[in-house]
């Protein structure tokens, strides 16, 4: 009984900044709208200085804190939170309802990201060597304090986490246990209060770091199995292959008893001319020769393509097997790890 009322004690320990942050975002967003921009700026303020917003509650607090601060006529702190608010969500659009004492700090916030040849960004990917990952940072404003990231082996939550500094570039090693594994990893760019700037990867979806090829080598089944020789596609074309002949040799047939009755004397009665009195027996004639042609045509593409298929799948024969046939084996050297 104990434990559990001192895991909860600690559960609510850990998140009672976040229900805090969402408790004050709220009240600041009811000041809002109640049109009390003192109460507002100083709300969203309060909420920022607490720290853990995620990347969506950031940028809104930012606005909150433009728009409350352009109101009272502090275009300079409104235009500073604009940028912030932009470089979080680049997204972000204005009520074009709002007056233009709120609305041009904003617009000036957007010429300064709009001149701006860079944006705040985060990336990483794996080190040539497989042994480290590297973060790319991009803050040309310079709002990130540090980063933070969250990496385990797959599969495996909770993740640790490491704090690094807001470098452009970060060269981290990777922990001995994640070497030659798959790995997932979170990484956040936070503020100096510890709000999420930009991120990589979620709790519920993080990013995902293959095993290196080696370890894939191994993972994978036998190379007997792999490179098993399948006939299936042969064999099925050339049944296809086959049938589409039988067919068109049965229109050919069906085309010569149709010439016969064309030549015949039954369609050369006096008084009529042989295409008034067989013309239906011509026109069968015409359309079991069309018929046999194509279906000739097709099965030979598909015999053809029956032959094609069976010596593709051929596989040259390993050094083992080749040395076999002569009593002997061929010894392979296992590649060092």
């Amino acid at each position: 009984m104990r434990r559990i009322l001192l895991l909860s004690c600690i559960g609510l320990l850990l998140t009672t900044p976040a229900f805090a942050q969402n408790h004050t975002l709220a009240d600041a967003e009811r000041a809002y709208q109640a049109v009390d921009f003192p109460a507002t700026h100083a709300l969203a303020k309060q909420a920022l200085d607490a720290g853990g917003a995620d990347r969506e509650q950031t940028a809104r607090l930012y606005v909150l804190l433009a728009i409350s601060a352009a109101a009272q006529d502090d275009a300079e702190e409104a235009k500073a939170a604009f940028v912030v608010a932009l470089a979080v969500k680049p997204s972000l659009k204005l009520d074009k309802g709002l007056s233009p004492k709120i609305r041009d700090p904003y617009l000036a916030a957007q010429g300064y990201w709009g001149a701006s040849p860079e944006q705040l960004s985060l990336a990483a990917k794996p080190g040539s060597d497989r042994a480290h990952l590297i973060i790319q940072l991009s803050d040309p404003a310079a709002l990130v304090s540090k980063l933070e990231l969250r990496i385990a082996a797959a599969g495996i939550s909770p993740r640790p986490s490491f704090e690094l500094s807001a470098m452009p570039s970060t060269r981290f090693t990777l922990p001995a246990q994640l070497h030659g594994r798959s790995y997932e990893y979170t990484l956040r760019a936070l503020d100096r209060s510890g709000n999420v700037l930009a991120e990589r990867g979620s709790d519920a979806d993080p990013e995902l770091v293959h095993a290196t090829p080696t370890q894939a080598r191994q993972d994978s089944p036998p190379a007997s199995a792999a490179h098993g020789r399948s006939y299936l596609l042969p064999v099925t074309l050339g049944i296809a292959g086959l049938g589409a002949v039988a067919v068109a040799v049965v229109f050919q047939v069906k085309r010569e008893n149709a010439a016969q009755d064309w030549n015949g004397s039954s369609c050369e009665q006096p008084g009529q001319t042989r295409v008034e009195q067989c013309q239906s027996v011509d026109e069968n004639r015409q359309q079991y020769e069309h018929l046999a042609i194509g279906f000739y045509a097709a099965g030979g593409a598909l015999l053809a393509g029956s032959l094609i298929a069976l010596v593709a799948g051929r596989h040259p024969a390993s050094a083992n097997a080749r040395a076999g046939r002569f009593g002997c084996s061929v010894a392979r050297r296992r590649p060092e790890l």
